[in-house]
């Protein structure tokens, strides 16, 4: 059993989760499973998205009745549901706005990517977020892979020396993205929902943060572009190219590709380093070491809902031990995710 796994990390805990399209849903399977106990109240916009398994397949099930859901019809009084936590899946452009609504009623967030579509609020929730004493986290659920914090352990060890290029390559067709629904149906195919290539696929952006937080960017040039026939109207491809530097002066240059078309899929990251480099790739989960003297290959082995388990469970047993949660994993750390991403974005 999973909560034999887990432990008993909660007792009689309310969680709210606002929007149930397939990631809130992800959310909700994975609560319930690290206890059956939670009682879960939801807050829909819509009622589009039908009931999903892990692989976002449809099942004949009601979503209320298969895991007792308490339905609330808005966001606002909601200390008489005693809630421990809320989880934001909307649409992006809705993200900021609910933290914020949430926070000032006292109530843990966690928000999914990207934090918002736009710097609108922004400093409003930075405000709030350094004077709450609520805890707080964004979904990123790569800060929880192995092979990404292979990564981020290699380049802090620094035994290939300094890192002088990164490649990172993520094309994905949107068409792939959810099975159970039209592509342009989609958040991510809609500008006044917060979609686009560079917000939807903002995980490449924040964990290159994440795995060189001792750097900082200086210089940025990208092209944003629709090139494809999709019927979307937002960007389907970034092409950029970045230069970061740290307090040593030491400067890597990096290029950014994301994509909304490429089949079959890809996601890789390459890093040159002054000794050796080193090839990631999230697809077949394979890490390889390569230096003059020998070549090192790495496989995992995880399920993709594994980083998804890891981080809720992450989450929920700060928030069962009213443990603040450490700025990497921050919603702070996500407006610099997003900002970086507008940049890139525009």
């Amino acid at each position: 059993m999973v909560e034999e796994q887990f432990g008993k990390l909660t007792k009689n805990m309310n969680i709210l989760i606002v929007g149930l399209g397939s990631i809130g849903q992800r959310h909700l399977r994975n609560l319930k499973k690290i206890d059956s106990k939670i009682k879960i109240y939801a807050y829909r916009r819509t009622f589009c998205t039908p009931t999903l398994d892990n692989q976002n397949n449809v099942i004949k099930e009601n979503l209320e009745k298969k895991y007792n859901l308490t339905y609330i019809k808005n966001l606002e009084n909601l200390k008489k549901y005693d809630l421990d936590a809320g989880i934001i899946c909307s649409p992006s452009s809705f993200h900021v706005k609910e933290s914020i609504k949430l926070l000032k009623q006292r109530i843990n967030i966690f928000v999914e990517k990207p934090l918002g579509s736009n710097l609108s609020n922004i400093k409003n929730l930075k405000k709030i977020l350094k004077t709450s004493k609520k805890i707080n986290m964004m979904g990123y659920q790569l800060k929880f892979c192995p092979i990404i914090n292979s990564l981020k352990n290699i380049i802090k060890k620094k035994k290939l020396g300094n890192i002088k290029y990164i490649s990172i390559h993520h094309g994905e067709h949107i068409k792939n993205f959810h099975r159970y629904e039209r592509y342009n149906n989609s958040y991510a195919s809609k500008k006044k929902l917060g979609g686009g290539v560079v917000l939807t696929q903002i995980h490449e952006i924040d964990y290159l943060l994440y795995i060189l937080d001792e750097y900082f960017v200086t210089k940025i040039k990208s092209l944003t572009k629709r090139i494809s026939n999709l019927k979307i109207d937002v960007e389907d491809t970034l092409a950029a190219s970045l230069e970061l530097k740290n307090k040593k002066n030491n400067k890597i240059f990096c290029n950014l590709h994301l994509n909304y078309y490429e089949i079959p899929r890809k996601r890789e990251i390459n890093i040159i380093f002054e000794k050796g480099k080193v090839s990631a790739n999230l697809v077949n989960k394979k890490l390889i070491i390569e230096t003059e003297k020998n070549k090192i290959i790495n496989k995992f082995n995880y399920l993709r809902n594994d980083l998804f388990l890891k981080e809720i469970k992450f989450f929920i047993k700060h928030v069962k031990n009213n443990l603040q949660i450490n700025k990497n994993y921050s919603v702070l750390e996500g407006i610099n995710s997003l900002k970086l991403a507008l940049k890139l974005k525009n």
